[in-house]
């Protein structure tokens, strides 16, 4: 009877592991590919193909991820909107949030250039003479990072100290900013990641069992892969 309870546990904790979540995060250098060899379009395909995940969660928001081409080229980065092409017969679900005031709706024509509060207030900032002094010592972990996303290969990238350079700057930035009339700057950001979070939560559980890669702008990285080491997955490096 002993014998068999051991067996009938250990079989239970087999198919549990196989059974379990397991996810994939890649950072992604956006435009930066264009001009990094080492870590270029070409390199996120191999990745992914060599990964052969069930589902691909990509940066774009979940009521665009069926838009047309022409409407993704304009909001989105290459890599986020080809992944339907590179990988047809995959799962492909999107996760990015972009502000309440365009939650259910497309985003207007021109929304960046025209309509963004968030565009219009970083284009300040970076007008500003008297706060470009004062985020002169964020710009240095922005500097030493720029060296890392240049002429890394993703596994470089991953075992650098890229994400320890994020977190700095964006803790700097938030120190800089608070009271000021860019703080909410810091607090969209900071939403932002927090609602990317929550659609990953959700991801996780409507895909529990599978293979999953998600792929995010570099900049959100260790703080999306901080959370999702604290789910229930097993959180694999894609290298």
């Amino acid at each position: 009877m002993q014998k068999l309870f051991i067996l009938a546990v250990a079989l239970i904790l087999k198919a549990t592991a196989f059974s379990q979540t397991t996810v994939y995060l890649i950072p992604s250098l956006h435009g930066i590919h264009k001009t990094n060899a080492k870590y270029n379009y070409d390199s996120i395909l191999a990745t992914i193909q060599r990964i052969h995940p069930d589902v691909i969660a990509v940066e774009i928001r979940k009521e665009d991820i069926s838009s047309d081409t022409a409407y993704l080229k304009q909001n989105y980065p290459y890599e986020m909107w080809m992944m339907r092409y590179w990988f047809p017969t995959t799962t492909i679900e999107g996760f990015d949030w972009l502000g309440t005031e365009l939650e259910g709706k497309p985003i207007p024509n021109r929304y960046w250039q025209d309509h963004s509060r968030i565009k219009a207030l970083q284009k300040l900032l970076n007008l500003d003479t008297v706060y470009s002094k004062k985020l002169a010592s964020c710009q240095l972990y922005a500097d030493q990072r720029m060296a890392i996303l240049n002429n890394s290969t993703l596994k470089g990238l991953l075992l650098s100290n890229d994400a320890v350079l994020i977190k700095e700057y964006y803790d700097c930035l938030n120190q800089q900013l608070r009271g000021s009339d860019y703080e909410e700057l810091t607090t969209f950001y900071d939403t932002r990641n927090q609602q990317m979070m929550q659609r990953l939560k959700e991801l996780v559980t409507l895909h529990s069992g599978k293979r999953i890669v998600v792929i995010t702008g570099d900049d959100h990285a260790p703080y999306l892969r901080a959370f999702l080491s604290k789910q229930n997955v097993i959180l694999k490096q894609p290298y």
